[in-house]
């Protein structure tokens, strides 16, 4: 569940294609064109609540997400979701995202943070989020920081390779 609200953290701040109202919509079009860096929040109702805070940077259809213990990354071509602790790593094709459709109730505030609501495809739970922080920084040629560093998987890694 973790993987997929940050995946759909990503998709949100990637893709300008999706607004609910025109300050919503200028406020997406900006981050096109730029590496957008944030931070983001999000709360999963339970006895007690567990609260999930962790950061973002995005640039083009690229995405690293570091939070709940997980760091995703995705190059455009292929998503690996690692947890650094327990050396496991599961790869995947990163074909098309549409993960906007799990999306409501898009709020841009005052304070120029995100909110709404994610609906869980699995559990049908709706858990809201925030993506606060944001800064709109200038595209880099070095994208490196969206694939693993080449020697991550010496040593003893579970991998699961679905591509």
């Amino acid at each position: 569940m973790k993987r997929y609200i940050l995946t759909a953290v990503a998709a949100l701040l990637s893709l300008v294609s999706f607004a609910q109202n025109k300050q919503l919509e200028a406020f997406l079009a900006q981050a096109k064109g730029h590496r957008v860096s944030a931070n983001y929040e999000y709360v999963i109702a339970g006895m007690p609540d567990i609260t999930v805070e962790g950061s973002a940077v995005i640039q083009d259809n690229c995405f690293r997400m570091d939070g709940a213990g997980i760091l995703i990354l995705c190059d455009a071509v292929n998503i690996w979701t690692l947890d650094l602790d327990g050396k496991e790593a599961y790869i995947e094709a990163a074909g098309p995202m549409d993960y906007m459709k799990y999306l409501s109730e898009l709020t841009l505030e005052d304070n120029g943070w995100l909110s709404g609501l994610y609906n869980e495809p699995i559990s049908g739970n709706l858990i809201p989020f925030t993506i606060k922080d944001i800064q709109f920084l200038p595209p880099s040629g070095d994208m490196s920081i969206f694939s693993p560093d080449e020697n991550l998987f010496s040593g003893e890694w579970i991998i699961t390779d679905l591509r």
